[in-house]
């Protein structure tokens, strides 16, 4: 948030959506008595509301951010011989025995 902060003293953002997030912090931190930081999705909207971002577009970008990490991930642990999540033990995968047809659109 120390980014945001500055980008709002430098007229680059509003500064209200940081702001939000942050007094939500402090309720946060106020009620359970101790901080609970702000996770990644939580730092990600307020950057995209402070962009002016509309929310759709928000969630959009934050699937695709996602996807690209789970991509990156998936790819290194093949690299690697293993599998990113899988059944366990190995040999406990499922056969679809089912019709196979699709129906008429």
């Amino acid at each position: 948030m120390q980014l945001m902060e500055e980008a709002a003293a430098n007229g680059i953002v509003g500064g209200r959506f940081a702001t939000i997030a942050q007094l939500i912090e402090a309720t946060l931190a106020e009620r359970k008595g101790k901080v609970i930081p702000m996770n990644i999705d939580g730092a990600t909207a307020v950057v995209y509301a402070e962009l002016g971002f509309a929310p759709p577009l928000c969630r959009g970008l934050f699937v695709l951010s996602r996807s690209v990490g789970i991509l990156a991930h998936t790819w290194e642990q093949m690299q690697q011989g293993g599998r990113n999540k899988g059944p366990f033990p190995r040999d406990a995968t499922w056969t679809y025995s089912g019709d196979r047809s699709s129906p008429a659109s």
